[in-house]
């Protein structure tokens, strides 16, 4: 087998990269599986970046039309819902972890930069 531990040959006499199995993220949450890899390896930031752009686009409307509006509606409940989930997410990473980590700061980099959107769209007349 080459490598080392939680590394395995695809194939035997292959000269083929192996990749990493299951046993390289033991110890961490489900939540930290499926989004550390976006946060390590730089192939895929653009696709962190995309993600991270389209909340930015869905999340500052609803900021505006919520800090507009005196009932705003479904758009609050909207903010609760992404809000809520934000906070179970940081939630687990804090628990398993025992502090914070890069979910937390990926949590923390989104609503303030959706909340500099809404401010900056509101002030220039966009949203």
């Amino acid at each position: 087998m080459k490598g080392g531990p939680g590394v395995s040959d695809p194939r035997p006499g292959s000269d083929v990269a192996p990749g990493p199995t299951l046993d390289a993220f033991r110890g961490y949450s489900r939540v930290e599986r499926a989004l550390l890899p976006f946060l390590r390896e730089p192939t895929l930031w653009p696709v962190l970046v995309a993600a991270l752009v389209h909340a930015i686009a869905l999340v500052a409307p609803l900021l505006v039309i919520v800090w507009r509006n005196p009932a705003p509606g479904w758009p609050l409940v909207g903010i609760v819902v992404l809000g809520g989930l934000s906070l179970a997410g940081a939630g687990i990473e804090l628990r398993d972890r025992g502090g914070p980590g890069p979910l937390n700061g990926l949590i923390a980099a989104t609503w303030i930069l959706c909340a500099l959107g809404a401010w900056g769209g509101a002030r220039v007349g966009i949203l």
